[in-house]
This record gives C-alpha cells, sequence and structure tokens, in this order.
C-alpha cells in the first residue's frame, strides 16, 4: 500500500479455496459486500475435481435479499473441464464468464487493454442490508464435486468499504 488508508485508491487482493458441491440449482455466496468497491479482476481456476458433469449455466450475481443484479450472464459449460481450467469476467455483465477449458493450451484476446486482465466493475451494498456476491451453477441429476481457487482485486471506494469471503 502507498498510503496508510485501504480506501486510498490501491488495489486490494483477497483469495479463497472454495469447495462447490451438490446437485440441481446450486447458489454459492461467495462474498459479502460492505458499501461500494471498484472490483478490478475477478477470477477462478479449477485445483480439484471429483466430479464435474453436467455443470452449465454458470454465472455471478449481487443480491441484497430481495434484489439480485447480474454481474455475468449465464452461458459456461465447465461439464469435464480439468484441474487448471480458469474463468473470468473480462466483458460487461451481459456476457458470459470468459473460460479457458485445461484440455489443451489456450489464448483469449478477448482483453483490450493488457494491464487488466478483467473488466473491472463497481458495486453497492443495499443501505443496511447484507449484501452477497454469489456463483449460481446448474447441473442434471448428477452430483458434482470441485473445488476453485477465487481471487477478487479490488478498490474501497471510501472508508470502510470492503470484501470478505464467507
Amino acid at each position: 500500500m502507498i498510503g496508510n488508508n485501504p480506501w486510498d485508491g490501491n488495489i486490494l487482493e483477497i483469495n479463497k479455496t472454495v469447495r462447490v458441491t451438490g446437485t440441481g440449482s446450486i447458489v454459492a455466496p461467495l462474498l459479502q459486500l460492505i458499501g461500494s468497491v471498484r472490483i478490478t479482476e475477478q477470477y477462478a481456476v479449477i485445483t480439484d475435481v471429483t466430479t464435474l458433469n453436467n455443470a452449465t449455466a454458470i454465472y455471478a450475481t449481487l443480491y441484497d435479499g430481495t434484489v439480485s443484479e447480474d454481474l455475468t450472464a449465464d452461458g459456461i459449460v465447465l461439464s469435464g473441464a480439468p484441474v487448471g481450467t480458469m474463468f473470468l469476467k473480462d466483458k460487461t455483465a451481459a456476457n458470459a464468464y470468459s473460460v479457458s477449458i485445461a484440455d489443451q493450451c489456450r489464448l483469449n484476446e478477448t482483453i483490450t487493454n493488457v494491464r487488466n486482465i478483467s473488466r473491472p466493475f463497481t458495486v453497492t451494498q443495499k443501505n443496511g442490508v447484507n449484501t452477497f456476491l454469489r456463483l449460481h451453477l446448474t447441473t442434471t441429476d448428477t452430483p458434482i464435486d470441485f473445488t476453485v481457487f477465487v481471487v477478487f482485486k479490488y478498490t474501497p471506494l471510501y472508508n470502510g468499504s470492503r470484501l470478505f469471503f464467507l
């Protein structure tokens, strides 16, 4: 950090390994939001796979208990994805995550500014209400069980603003 305060424009990074399990429509709250933050990078890498069949319609939302705001559109499929597969938000909320399945070497050139691997966006907590960033995933009758390493880089926009993993 350059200054003494985390809200002085410096980018903070938080990360966590998250295990995703279940069948059907899965909603996994990942982070809680306090205040307003500018997220500059958001991506995940699969680090372990026990079962990953029929994993479709993966997307992210911001949720305040009443309203759900899409951070990405659904559309990526991780069925059969091996360890090393990565997905990231590098477009607008109207678009799905970009995914690089690790079954061969991959190149993703949707990035317009090589200094930012993601498309930055700002999120704001509903006043006085717990607000969460959630990952959504749909499976059929086949249970899934995999682990992802999730990374968020962000800048708090005012004193007390922050993200934290649940």
